[in-house]
């Protein structure tokens, strides 16, 4: 357990996994007494269905690694330390500031969650100390937070955990829903409408945000930044990173009769494998970026197998099926969308990760939305809202941010609460009458 500042205990993201895991347990032994079993036989059979799902992602566990550890080591790469210095000069005022940190971390994030992440706290550092030298008085909290919206658009964007998932032939949910091709979540014209329209609410809300002129103290860096150099022209990382843009090209090709549809999470990752060896070009210092990124990556190598664990217990309980008809029971066609955004948003602030996240909730929303009769497309996008959306309202992914920025958590929740609130809002009426 962690504490905070004034000393109470405060649950680490292992510890809330390991709770959830004790209280799904509990709820797996209670179903299987009530079906007719004995005690005994109970315990053994759920702690079977824990351990045959312990391993059962662990493909999915390094996919999520790989999509967290390229898109961090991108963003460590100096020549995009030098860039995002750079373009922090360009605002002039306070609005301005925090409105173009904003579209560019959102930008990023829609790209890569991970190098949304490290670019946003970046830029929003950077931002603030151009602005100090030009002494114009800029909010720096509000700063942060705008640099932190790109984990709050991500989910709709090219790096999706569950709308990827999906995409591939064999992804744990085949045998009930299929293959769910990415031109019908990602690149569908509801999603591109949706997410743009997000990103436009939160550049309102900023806007609003700006004009009380709040004034926060002044931050205070204690997270060095330093950026890793690159190789030279045609050094032996850049040649095997274009062999990597190389064979995805051609698949491309090979594959543009099929539209975007041919994507899926392998294939984004391999490109992000090749794109971030071209970027560095030298195998060492791409082996240091990497290692960085690692680190970051550690609470999805710990936790994603108890999350799995969590699913068996889940599917082979029977519990999977009681929490559907939930949804089922209290929820028609025209409102499970706007159930899936609150479950999906409630659920996230105890799951802090796309993936693991899905990997429970998935197949009860999945069962739900086949009992109804619902497109598993439309049910995945209003899944994968509701978990981006309350990231403003969930510690886990800030810490980064909060680190490189200097800003304090209660400083930063005093204005994405407001950007959750509004961004909630709008994509419950979407959803409502995107599922009508």
């Amino acid at each position: 357990m962690k504490k905070n500042t004034k000393g109470f205990p405060f649950p680490s993201p292992f510890d809330i996994v390991l709770i959830l895991t004790v209280f799904v347990f509990a709820g797996a032994v209670i179903l299987s007494l009530k079906n007719g079993n004995d005690f005994l036989s109970s315990i053994q059979q759920t702690v079977f269905s824990w351990k045959d799902g312990f391993f059962s992602l662990l493909e999915f566990t390094l996919q999520m690694m790989i999509i967290l550890v390229f898109g961090y080591a991108l963003a460590l790469a100096k020549p995009v330390h030098s860039f995002l210095k750079k373009i922090s000069k360009i605002p002039n005022t306070s609005l301005q500031a925090v409105l173009f940190t904003a579209l560019i971390t959102m930008g990023a994030g829609l790209l890569n969650w991970g190098f949304g992440l490290v670019v946003g706290a970046l830029l929003a550092r950077f931002v603030s100390l151009a602005m100090e030298e030009k002494s114009i008085a800029c909010n720096s909290a509000l700063l942060a937070s705008a640099g932190y919206l790109g984990m709050a658009v991500w989910h709709g964007g090219l790096s999706g955990s569950a709308t990827l998932k999906v995409a591939e032939e064999d992804h744990f949910l085949r045998d009930s829903i299929g293959q769910v091709t990415v031109d019908r979540t990602i690149f569908s014209l509801e999603n591109l409408l949706i997410t743009g329209g997000l990103v436009v609410v939160f550049l309102f809300i900023l806007l609003w945000l700006n004009s009380k002129n709040q004034t926060v103290e002044k931050p205070k860096y204690s997270h060095p930044l330093r950026p890793i150099p690159v190789g030279g022209f045609l050094s032996k990382g850049m040649i095997v990173g274009l062999l990597f843009l190389l064979v995805f090209i051609s698949l491309i090709w090979s594959e543009s009769g099929s539209g975007l549809g041919f994507l899926n999470l392998n294939l984004v990752n391999f490109l992000l494998f090749g794109f971030t060896l071209f970027v560095y070009r030298d195998l060492n210092r791409f082996s240091e970026a990497v290692g960085e990124g690692i680190k970051s990556a550690t609470d999805i190598f710990i936790q994603f197998p108890f999350y799995a664990g969590i699913l068996g217990m889940v599917t082979q309980s029977g519990m999977i099926d009681l929490l559907a008809s939930l949804f089922v029971d209290n929820a028609n066609s025209d409102l499970l969308g706007v159930f899936t955004l609150f479950s999906a948003a409630f659920v996230n602030l105890l799951i802090p990760s796309g993936g693991g996240q899905w990997a429970v909730q998935g197949p009860i929303i999945m069962q739900a939305s086949q009992a109804l009769g619902i497109d598993p497309a439309k049910s995945i996008l209003a899944f994968a809202y509701g978990d981006q959306i309350s990231n403003l309202l969930q510690p886990f992914w800030a810490l980064p941010l909060l680190a490189i920025t200097g800003i304090k958590a209660s400083q930063l929740i005093r204005y994405t609460a407001w950007l959750f609130l509004g961004g909630f809002i709008y994509l419950m009426f979407c959803l409502f009458f995107f599922f009508s």
